[in-house]
């Protein structure tokens, strides 16, 4: 008897051991994460908030309160190559790359548009109030960056997407859809759950959008108008403070932290396609 509950106690400790060291709760398809790759940033993305995938392992990043673009190099373990100043100190949340240019979103929702050294033009929004962003994606289909709330005054109720044209420079002042709070709630079967994303992108090979939060610690898999079709729970020993997604062209998925009470990292997470 004794030894059938030590064997029991046994199996339950590994079991638990096992679902500590998962990234995602269930696993997300496609993704093994025993192949994953953690990468250690420099102090000086130790606010990462920010991350776009450019090409072969380098991508483009900023740091939270400062005006400034790094490019970082992942395969060389993740190290800083170069840089680009834009801009006075401020809350800089997202950044997305079209075409030559790099757009950086403020967390009012005024949005930078550097083509380059001194290049740089602002675009600010009047026609959407007290709203706060930390996410943005390039809607490549309709030629505008989509900006998801992170709080406003229903936020209780719905994460609301805005859009900025980008063949007219304009915001559209109303919604152009909503992520339903009921249907996260629905997909976690807990409905006290917060969701406040933090970093957003459209995966390429399975054209969803892919939101992470750091209040909340979640993954959201979504149509592109919006729907909720998965949530997946994430470790918040391995994402102490997710503030940061972007896919490789393959597929591959990379989400940065915040350093929090320990170092910033970005966690390279490798595509095999399910379907």
């Amino acid at each position: 008897m004794v030894k059938n509950f030590i064997v029991i106690l046994l199996v339950l400790g590994v079991a638990c051991g096992q679902k500590n060291r998962r990234a995602f709760l269930p696993y997300v398809p496609g993704y093994n994460e025993s192949m994953s790759v953690t990468r250690i940033l420099p102090g000086k993305l130790d606010e990462i908030s920010g991350l776009f995938y450019q090409s072969d392992g380098r991508m483009a990043a900023i740091n939270d309160e400062e005006g400034t673009i790094f490019f970082v190099d992942f395969k060389s373990e993740a190290e800083i190559q170069e840089s680009i100043e834009f801009g006075k100190k401020a809350d800089y949340e997202e950044i997305v790359k079209v075409g030559n240019d790099y757009w950086v979103l403020e967390s009012n929702g005024d949005l930078y548009q550097v083509s380059g050294p001194g290049k740089v033009n602002k675009y600010k929004t009047k026609e959407i109030k007290k709203t706060e962003f930390e996410s943005m994606y390039h809607d490549q289909a309709n030629n505008r960056l989509i900006l998801l709330s992170k709080d406003h005054k229903e936020a209780d109720r719905a994460i609301l997407a805005y859009a900025f044209d980008l063949g007219s420079y304009q915001y559209n002042g109303k919604p152009i859809y909503e992520i339903s709070v009921r249907d996260i709630h629905y997909h976690t079967k807990n409905s006290s759950t917060q969701c406040k994303p933090s970093g957003a992108a459209i995966h390429p090979i399975l054209n969803k959008l892919f939101i992470v939060a750091s209040v909340g610690k979640m993954l959201l898999q979504c149509t592109l108008d919006g729907k909720v079709e998965k949530a997946y729970r994430i470790n918040p020993v391995k994402f102490q403070q997710p503030e940061g997604i972007t896919f490789a062209p393959n597929g591959d998925m990379y989400i940065s932290n915040e350093a929090a009470q320990g170092k910033a990292t970005i966690l390279m997470f490798p595509f095999e396609n399910p379907l």
